[in-house]
């Protein structure tokens, strides 16, 4: 989860949940007020693992398995990355440059 560079606080899931579907630039502590703004392996966590639990039902469309079947499963997969998103969510207190 995320903690707070300034006041040391770590961010409840659901605080850092509402910090990730944000998108924002940056987000402020609901402890201190300060501006928090994601870490650089945090913005490429936030690419990359949506991307590949979306690759994950691939290999079953190309097998030929029913949509009834590949459905459920993308959709738990969809829930389950959602859920475990604020996991690899962290925070500084800069703003770091992507390279």
């Amino acid at each position: 989860m995320a903690t707070c560079q300034q006041c040391q606080t770590e961010w409840t899931w659901k605080e850092t949940f509402r910090a990730v579907i944000r998108f924002k630039k940056y987000n402020v502590c609901p402890y201190c007020g300060s501006k928090q703004y994601p870490t650089r392996r945090t913005r490429d966590n936030l690419a990359v693992i949506p991307s590949i639990v979306a690759f994950l039902w691939l290999p079953m469309l190309a097998i030929g398995f029913p949509l009834s079947i590949i459905f459920p499963f993308e959709l738990a997969t969809a829930v389950a990355t959602i859920g475990i998103l604020p996991f690899f969510y962290h925070v500084t207190d800069r703003n770091e440059p992507m390279w």
